[in-house]
């Protein structure tokens, strides 16, 4: 096959699908201009419903004729062929084949510096992943990386998103609401500026939970297991990244960290979904209803997502610890992270004791229970005879124990959070700001550096000049790095809620900062305040949620990666005054 039949495809997608995504959105916008009208273009158009699936139909049979194998050809053109499958399957719907169209048109040009970079070699020897061949041609570092492949998932979402098929029959999603949902999902917060289900279809909710699952566990993670499953290894460069995403020391070390966590994930999460589909059973929902009840909540949940299917969240099974507590545990154990979930399970097995736990785990185990407790003990005191007053003992045990532990990630709630004291929504918010552990699906600033800070301020009134966590010393660039991570989270947050207070006047102050270290912290958790935004404070609030998600993992990476130095110098100490 000469290389102008193997172009053709490429060509013809480029020329006509691009000429009708051209014309319909300038029809819509009702920009088409007249003398246009019956002409060659309105041609085209009446018959793209034929065409743009043989066009990318054609696209895949070239794609199998440059392939050395299926094995290579899934991996590579998996998403044509879901674009070709839905087109089919929605054959006489315009505006589908015009998003269709659209993403596809768009995932094609992302190809291109592919196709030219070497015209000597094989397509299929081109590229292992576009992802790794993109930061070839952009030198990206790995911190860029992961903000590259945080925001193309999330524009993929808002896309599918914005389709007819993910809104219920007469209903529409608006733009900024598919881009908010899409990066709550992604970013695994779990604000809402519309109904989970009165705006959402049944395609639109699986999207949410597609995109809850990349999220949670991380796009360059499943990108990097899908490889393996497939029987392939991955390159240096591949290597290399997720080194310093998962922070593994060897490349040995990195492949089972991978297995394993792809491996705890589908575990934790299967086992959550039968007692909670078990839970909504004795609700009184049907079998299959609780079943698919029972996984969503359950992905959402392990990955500290908090979107649930219900318009009051979880405020009706307050008192069910069939739904309760698995949730609150699915949530505990997906901010504990996966290197913490693995040495659990060798501590189960038997085959490690508790006193060879590493200083992390020791950390973030004694960390995570710290603070669960000292929640449950405030809210349930401290709203006693106030928010839980009607409530039986039990109850109020129940809801003191859920709020705590989904307050530091989560974003489901058991309870209206309007009827809590100030001073207690105010320790929601500290609890926020803290956050899960590393390595998790959760966000915030995360336990160990609470940990760090905490035993550095100690050290200080102590006079000594070494932080030590359970008789070991911490290096003292990992104190720095915490301290700058704190430092300049604290001023983004200051920063945004400053911008915030100007957007949206009409708020008052408290609901705002609740909002904003919410998404920061990719908890979910608010005051009521998400669906009435503006249009900017809806965009400040997008940026806030993925800053969160990504922004202290790509400061850590940032802060560690050292600049090139081209000499050693010592420079003398000079003392300045503190204090």
């Amino acid at each position: 096959m000469n290389k102008t039949l193997l172009r053709l495809p490429f060509i013809l997608e480029i020329i006509l699908n691009g000429l009708f995504v051209l014309h319909f959105s300038l029809e819509r916008l009702g920009k088409w201009p007249a003398y246009l009208e019956n002409s060659l273009f309105d041609l085209l158009f009446n018959n793209i419903l034929f065409i743009a699936p043989i066009i990318v139909g054609l696209s895949l049979v070239t794609h199998i004729k440059q392939s050395y194998d299926l094995d290579d050809f899934f991996r590579k053109y998996i998403f044509s062929m879901i674009i070709f499958v839905s087109m089919i399957i929605t054959w006489g719907d315009i505006e589908f084949c015009y998003w269709l169209s659209v993403v596809h048109l768009f995932s094609t040009i992302l190809t291109l510096s592919d196709h030219t970079s070497d015209e000597k070699k094989p397509i299929s020897v081109l590229s292992e992943q576009w992802i790794w061949n993109l930061k070839s041609l952009l030198k990206l570092q790995p911190a860029q990386i992961v903000i590259l492949s945080f925001g193309l998932i999330i524009l993929i979402g808002t896309v599918l998103l914005m389709l007819p098929i993910s809104a219920p029959a007469g209903k529409a999603i608006t733009w900024v609401d598919a881009l908010f949902m899409s990066t709550s999902a992604t970013c695994v917060t779990g604000l809402a500026s519309i109904s989970m289900v009165d705006d959402l279809s049944l395609f639109g909710q699986l999207v949410i939970l597609g995109l809850i699952q990349v999220g949670g566990l991380g796009i360059m993670t499943l990108s990097s297991s899908l490889i393996m499953f497939l029987g392939r290894s991955l390159g240096v460069k591949e290597q290399v990244v997720m080194q310093d995403v998962l922070d593994s020391s060897n490349s040995e070390e990195l492949l089972t960290l991978i297995i394993d966590i792809v491996k705890f994930t589908l575990f934790i999460e299967t086992i959550g979904a039968i007692i909670l589909t078990y839970g909504f059973i004795q609700e009184g929902f049907e079998t299959g209803q609780a079943l698919y009840l029972g996984f969503y909540h359950s992905i959402s949940a392990f990955c500290n997502a908090g979107l649930a299917l219900f318009n009051n969240n979880l405020e009706d099974f307050y008192g069910s610890p069939w739904i309760n507590l698995p949730i609150a545990f699915l949530i505990i154990f997906g901010g504990l992270g996966f290197s913490v979930i693995k040495e659990l399970n060798q501590l189960i097995s038997k085959k490690k004791k508790i006193i060879n736990l590493t200083v992390h785990s020791k950390v973030v185990l004694s960390m995570t229970l710290m603070l669960i407790a000292l929640g449950t003990l405030y809210i349930f005191f401290g709203e006693f005879l106030h928010a839980t007053e009607s409530m039986s003992l039990s109850e109020k045990i129940q809801v003191a124990f859920f709020q705590s532990v989904t307050t530091r990630t989560a974003g489901f709630n058991t309870i209206n959070l309007n009827n809590f004291h100030a001073h207690t929504i105010y320790l929601i918010i500290l609890l926020m700001a803290i956050g899960a552990s590393p390595g998790s699906t959760g966000g915030g600033v995360k336990t160990t550096t609470f940990a760090i800070l905490l035993q550095s301020v100690k050290a200080t009134l102590n006079n000594q000049n070494k932080v030590v966590l359970f008789n070991r010393t911490v290096p003292d660039i990992t104190v720095v790095r915490a301290i700058s991570l704190f430092i300049i989270s604290l001023m983004f947050v200051s920063f945004v809620v400053l911008v915030m207070l100007r957007v949206e006047t009409g708020k008052e102050f408290l609901p705002i900062f609740f909002e904003v270290v919410s998404a920061f912290g990719t908890v979910g958790l608010s005051l009521g305040i998400t669906p009435l935004l503006s249009v900017a404070g809806k965009i400040i609030i997008v940026f806030m949620m993925f800053l969160g998600r990504v922004g202290p993992l790509t400061l850590v990476l940032a802060v560690g990666q050292r600049a090139e130095q081209k000499g050693k110098v010592d420079y003398p100490d000079g003392k300045i005054l503190i204090g």
